[in-house]
């Protein structure tokens, strides 16, 4: 054998790559010791055999006929394939078939430890969907019981308070000749402090629905729904306000709406006791919409109080209201994948930065529910 010949041979001898020859014929010119490994032979009980006497019942598989197909018309192949080699046992070979003027060239890499290593990773992914699809489950029950105890209890706290500001009422009416100044006065708190009650219990339940029901994201005319909640809150025109035009976000209407009325009934509300009040509802640079008042502001030490529930920087006395408001805006925000914050200064006013549609770029995740 002439020197190059034998360098070549001992090249491929050595690889760790199974390396084989076939003649048209379909038998073994030359087998590399890892190939034949491959096969669970040596390369002295293949060289010279045909494919078929060494592995009868090959010329069935799919794998010959690929081999056929090469051979015939002179292609290419690259596939994965699991050789059986009888009493269950098999191993997976990645295979590069070639024509050569001798025949046909097949390259052998042994990829067992990677499929099995697949195997496992799908198997931990399907074990990991299915506890993802049980807790999920596990949480939607959840939430539904919480929805239903809401509810019963928002029920069972309405009834008694219905009756305490119906008799405070009655008592007023029927005997308020006979009651002191004092008297009245401690009725009108208590029926006061009911109502609040009765309010509060109002924006609780509202803060659950929003936290509960699923999103429905599409194309929102951000100007228009404004213009529609400012209709119903400031019908007299009180509030000279300053709309731009054609501010979208992808995101659920209801809830989209459910921001706008909070926000803007906080900007009427302080701006109440303000002599020429104003309001605007303007885009930002970031794809978010702000919300500014010239009202009463508030001092920024504060500002993250604003978004927690019951937390109010102004007294009953001063501004009614639950401090429910703005953590419901902050929820439906979150879950929107946006972002909210407050700006203000005492006495000159606040805006409100809110964005519900994705960044420019991003792709919008699906709602979590």
């Amino acid at each position: 054998m002439p020197e190059r010949e034998q360098r070549y041979r001992s090249t491929l001898d050595s690889l760790l790559e199974g390396f084989q020859i076939l003649a048209p014929d379909w038998r073994y010119l030359y087998v590399n010791p890892a190939a034949a490994r491959h096969g669970r032979r040596t390369p002295e009980e293949l060289i010279g055999v045909r494919i078929m006497d060494a592995y009868p019942g090959i010329e069935q598989t799919a794998l010959f006929a690929v081999m056929t197909r090469c051979m015939t018309d002179r292609t290419n192949e690259r596939l994965e394939n699991q050789f059986v080699y009888g009493e269950g046992l098999s191993r997976w070979f990645e295979l590069r078939i070639e024509p050569v003027p001798e025949g046909l060239c097949i390259h052998s890499v042994d990829i067992e430890a990677r499929k099995n290593a697949e195997d496992a990773l799908r198997e931990a992914n399907a074990d990991l969907e299915r506890r993802i699809a049980d807790r999920t489950a596990e949480l939607e029950q959840a939430n539904r019981e919480l929805e239903a105890f809401s509810y019963s209890v928002a029920h069972d706290l309405r009834t008694p308070l219905r009756s305490i500001d119906g008799f405070a009422q009655l008592l007023h009416e029927d005997c308020g000749d006979a009651i002191s100044d004092q008297g009245k006065d401690y009725i009108h708190r208590v029926r006061t402090s009911a109502q609040r009650m009765a309010s509060l219990i109002d924006d609780l339940l509202g803060l659950s629905r929003v936290t509960l029901i699923p999103i429905v994201r599409t194309d929102v005319d951000l100007s228009e729904l404004a213009r529609s909640v400012i209709a119903e809150l400031d019908p007299d025109n009180r509030v000279r306000w300053r709309i731009e035009s054609d501010l979208h976000a992808q995101c659920d209407r209801a809830l989209a709406r459910v921001v706008l009325e909070n926000i803007l009934s906080n900007a009427v509300k302080f701006t109440s006791k303000t002599p020429e009040p104003e309001v605007s509802i303007q885009g930002t640079e970031e794809d978010a919409i702000a919300i500014a008042d010239n009202g009463d502001g508030f001092d920024m030490a504060y500002a993250a109080q604003l978004f927690r529930p019951f937390q109010r920087l102004h007294s009953e006395r001063e501004f009614a209201g639950t401090g429910i408001g703005l953590t419901t805006v902050e929820r439906i925000v979150r879950r929107h994948d946006g972002f909210v914050r407050a700006e203000g200064v005492p006495k000159q006013g606040a805006t409100i930065t809110f964005r519900l549609s994705p960044p420019r770029g991003k792709t919008t995740r699906p709602p979590s529910g």
